[in-house]
């Protein structure tokens, strides 16, 4: 029997067995039958040209907003407004707040009287910082002349603008790919016992860096005591290399901004001075050394900031949520405006955002409202199995696209981990239906904690396999730099493959000897195992050991992926099930990336379905959202039930206020996730997940808990 189901007020007709999806309505699977329906409560939509009186003083700004079609709503009124000593403008998700921020600009100029050069705006992304500019010229009486003389930029661009301005030489900044070279050849220097990722490291003292755990030459060592001997040494040695060279990395432009602000007391006056002004945008993002920078050049201003606790996703990369939440306690005299009525999403999808973040403890209270319209509740429905949750988003996405109301690049899908997304990623690839990835994203194959595994498989097929066996080496504790000239002049030499080459390293300590000999029998063996044994295997201590490979050489990853990376892993054993041989598997996996490049290819950009995490959708907005593995132990995730999991070993926090602070961020990501829908928000939770069943996300089943409701329709 097939099913059907209502979309925006028609039939869709499933295309799935009985046994395969369940119905989809206003309640998710598993919440009971009588529950009621969160909604949001609606605003009276008095607007500017009812608030603002013709003979206020400032009434010709407001009018002539109204000319333009910006008609500000009373908080926003009170945010512009409001321009003298520290404010604190909590704005909630699809506010207006980049319009707030760049009306009180144009009032600072255009009712003030204060001077374009005295106005600081800072922003997260040059995106961001542009959009301000352009937003900026569209108000009547703001000028090109205006616009440039303000001091518009990320915090980086502000950072480099300060700390450059001192040096008669200024350092260059090194690329991503210099600095990885730079921690490679220091790691051959100094021949240390473990083996770095590059990239590990450089997060790690990125991480570092973002929490003025290190500046210049001063390690707070008590804050790092967790990090190994051998990945000091080589960071330290990074360090003093850079500044032999007068080279900096991304980071150092904000800790060399606090320095030069410490060193030259005259100079940071004369800042302070200049930015009467400072505005900052997505302040609930800010990590502390960002927070020392503006904390400094602030002393003398009107700092205005403005964010949103509840959108405060980014604390795995050293965001510090705390800092938006102490504002008003370390500004004596602090304004607090919140604006609350949500212009982006109907009642139904703000109600439901509404109670799944009215259960943080560590946010300031609100309440987003709505103007009057069309309920827009979302619609969740429960598939068997990942698989089976595939194929009803790609028959969700072809009828929503069939129906006239909406265009493939409408429609969002949105996921927590991308090994979450992995199986629908593959299944759209191969159907041709138009997508798009966050930033060309890679496949879940390119991930850097999968791509070894496979390569231990492609070299037991082919052991002249020379990238395969780069790949793998740093797995075999063997440094590249070091060992893979001698391994391909072994294998000339000796005529031999590059796999057996391995046997003949005269180097080695004998122990490690005595084991690449073992390794290299097993490697042979690998090609003979069912795909599934074959990565158990390699990821056993008995045979490729890339599990403990992982365990010591994340010591201190910070990276989205590496701490994600057991999801990684479970999820690969879940993908090669479905293959009986290493071979057919590999083959599978060459047809999804050639299927990948064709597709940059022919499909024209930006013009599919956007695929992506809900951390890389935030402050985005879509007409048809599509939230895939809403269970538990995906969002939330696994990781946020055991934070003890979690690598942030330098961070001294007990058990239990990690893992408050853990399910916390869980629950401003499914915020995130289910506030960026413009009309329409789908839910799917699979019943099976990994061959083990998975209940319904307790982040859901809390939102119908105690909520403020409608009746439900059944």
């Amino acid at each position: 029997m097939e099913k059907d189901a209502t979309v925006n007020g028609s039939l869709i007709h499933m295309k799935y067995q009985q046994d395969d999806i369940c119905d989809m309505g206003h309640l998710p699977s598993g919440v009971p039958a009588s529950s009621a329906i969160p909604h949001a409560e609606t605003a009276d939509g008095l607007t500017s040209e009812q608030l603002v009186e013709d003979d206020a003083p400032d009434a010709f700004f407001f009018r002539a907003l109204e000319q333009t079609g910006i008609r500000l709503n009373e908080p926003q009124i009170e945010a512009v407004r409001t321009t003298e000593g520290p404010v604190l403008i909590n704005a909630g998700a699809g506010s207006g707040k980049t319009t707030v921020l760049t009306c009180r600009t144009a009032y600072l100029m255009l009712v003030k009287d204060v001077p374009p050069r005295n106005i600081v705006l800072v922003t997260f992304t040059r995106q961001a910082a542009r959009q301000m500019k352009e937003r900026l010229l569209s108000i009547p009486g703001v000028t090109q002349a205006m616009v440039k003389q303000i001091i518009t930029g990320t915090f980086h661009s502000l950072a480099r603008m300060i700390y450059f301005h001192k040096l008669t030489d200024p350092p260059r900044i090194m690329s991503e790919k210099q600095k990885e070279f730079m921690i490679e050849q220091i790691t051959k220097e100094l021949a240390t016992g473990e083996q770095y990722e590059p990239e590990t490291l450089l997060s790690l003292l990125a991480y570092l860096k973002n929490n003025l755990c290190v500046v210049g030459d001063a390690w707070v060592t008590e804050e790092v005591e967790g990090l190994k001997d051998d990945a000091r040494r080589v960071l330290k040695r990074y360090e003093s290399h850079k500044r032999e060279n007068n080279l900096i990395d991304y980071e150092d432009l904000i800790t060399g901004c606090i320095e030069t602000l410490r060193a030259y007391p005259e100079y940071l006056a004369a800042l302070q001075r200049r930015m009467a002004y400072i505005m900052v945008d997505e302040y609930q993002d800010t990590n502390i050394a960002q927070y020392e920078m503006i904390r400094m050049l602030s002393k003398e201003s009107n700092l205005c900031v403005v964010g949103d606790p509840d959108q405060a996703i980014y604390g795995w990369r050293g965001a510090e949520p705390s800092i938006i939440l102490r504002f008003p306690e370390e500004h004596a005299g602090c304004t607090r405006i919140t604006l609350d009525i949500n212009y982006r999403s109907p009642s139904g999808v703000v109600g439901l955002g509404n109670e799944v973040i009215r259960h943080n403890r560590k946010r300031f209270k609100k309440e987003l409202r709505v103007l009057p319209g069309e309920a827009g509740l979302p619609k969740y429905f429960a598939t068997r199995s990942v698989e089976k949750e595939a194929e009803a988003v790609l028959a969700l996405i072809e009828q929503l696209v069939e129906s006239g109301d909406y265009t493939h690049r409408d429609i969002a899908v949105l996921y927590r981990t991308h090994s979450t997304a992995r199986t629908l990623y593959e299944k759209l690839l191969l159907s041709g239906i138009p997508f798009t990835t966050h930033r060309d994203d890679p496949t879940f194959y390119e991930l850097s904690t999968i791509r070894p595994v496979l390569d231990f498989m492609r070299l037991s097929l082919d052991p002249y396999n020379e990238a395969a066996l780069e790949s793998i080496l740093p797995c075999l504790y063997i440094s590249k730099a070091r060992y893979m000239k001698e391994i391909q002049i072994i294998s000339i030499q000796q005529g031999v493959s590059y796999v057996e080459a391995l046997r003949h390293l005269k180097a080695l300590p004998s122990f490690q000897r005595r084991r690449l000999i073992e390794q290299v029998d097993w490697l042979h063996s690998i090609a003979r195992l069912s795909p599934l044994q074959a990565v158990r295997e390699i990821r056993n201590e008995a045979g490729g050991g890339y599990d403990k490979f992982l365990g010591s050489e994340q010591n201190g990853a910070v990276t989205y992926h590496k701490e994600m990376l057991r999801d990684d892993l479970f999820e690969l054993e879940e993908a090669v099930k479905a293959f009986g041989t290493v071979s057919e598997f590999l083959s599978y996996v060459d047809t999804i990336l050639i299927q990948k490049e064709t597709r940059k290819k022919t499909q024209q950009a930006g013009q599919g379905v956007t695929l992506q995490t809900i951390h890389s959708a935030k402050g985005l907005e879509y007409p048809v959202v599509i939230l895939i593995g809403a269970i538990d132990g995906v969002l939330p995730h696994s990781i946020a039930v055991d934070p003890e999991e979690k690598p942030d070993f330098w961070l001294h926090k007990k058990s239990e206020e990690k893992k408050d602070e853990a399910m916390e961020e869980e629950r401003r990501l499914a915020y995130v996730a289910v506030t960026r829908a413009m009309k329409e928000l789908y839910i799917s939770s699979p019943q099976y997940f990994r061959g083990k069943p998975a209940g319904l996300s307790p982040l859901l089943l809390d939102a119908f808990n105690e909520a403020v409701k409608i009746p439900s329709s059944g």
